[in-house]
């Protein structure tokens, strides 16, 4: 159940997070009728915030598919814009492929000392795990903490501020998965999706280091 937020930004979190959804997927997350769905969707498609496409079932009627469009994904937090992007690849053509390295490395060492101020050493797996969730919300990330199984903690993050910059460099995900390594305090974690590479999430999976060294 969605609560706490209007049901047109429910709308548009849900699509972003589940990349499409029919107006029945959409009514299992909302405490509305479908037909009040449906209303919200004309208005958010008339703001040009949404777009549809429709599916053909092999029995029964066609069924509509909603995603968010450009202007849509706009309405969510990010840190960068396209002289973010030029800027880079001025700096690269200048000073090279170690200079953008650099960048990424020094910011990374800034997000650390932040991130470390909120994370404590003492915590739980688990707690560290879900505070770096809520530093994570705070930077815009819309981040999630799930437990993926009975040796495992699974967290995404369905916005990425830098996505732009991301997908064309590699060293902004690397940086994050050592940082994520530092403030956790284990090397057990790993990223099995990435919104850099098409996907609708960037998934963590961190394994709990007593049950690694027992195997």
């Amino acid at each position: 159940m969605v609560k706490e937020m209007s049901t047109r930004q429910a709308i548009l979190e849900l699509l972003k997070k589940q990349r499409e959804l029919s107006v029945s997927g959409l009514k299992q997350f909302l405490d509305i009728t479908e037909m009040a769905v449906r209303k919200h969707l004309v208005k958010l498609e008339g703001e040009y915030l949404i777009t549809s496409r429709t599916v053909r079932q092999p029995m029964g009627r066609p069924v509509i598919f909603y995603t968010l469009t450009e202007e849509g994904n706009k309405i969510f937090p990010t840190n960068y814009d396209a002289i973010a992007v030029e800027l880079l690849q001025d700096i690269q053509e200048s000073m090279g492929t170690d200079a953008i390295d650099t960048l990424f490395e020094n910011r990374e060492k800034r997000m650390r000392k932040k991130y470390i101020r909120q994370i404590f050493d003492d915590d739980s797996l688990e707690e560290r795990v879900s505070a770096l969730v809520n530093v994570q919300n705070e930077s815009g990330y819309m981040a999630e903490y799930t437990e993926a199984g009975e040796n495992e903690i699974s967290f995404s993050q369905y916005n990425c501020p830098i996505a732009a910059i991301a997908a064309r460099y590699d060293k902004p995900c690397e940086c994050e998965l050592e940082l994520f390594k530092q403030v956790l305090g284990t090397d057990q974690i790993k990223r099995v999706t990435c919104i850099a590479k098409g996907e609708k999430s960037c998934q963590y999976i961190v394994k709990h280091t007593s049950n690694v060294e027992s195997e």
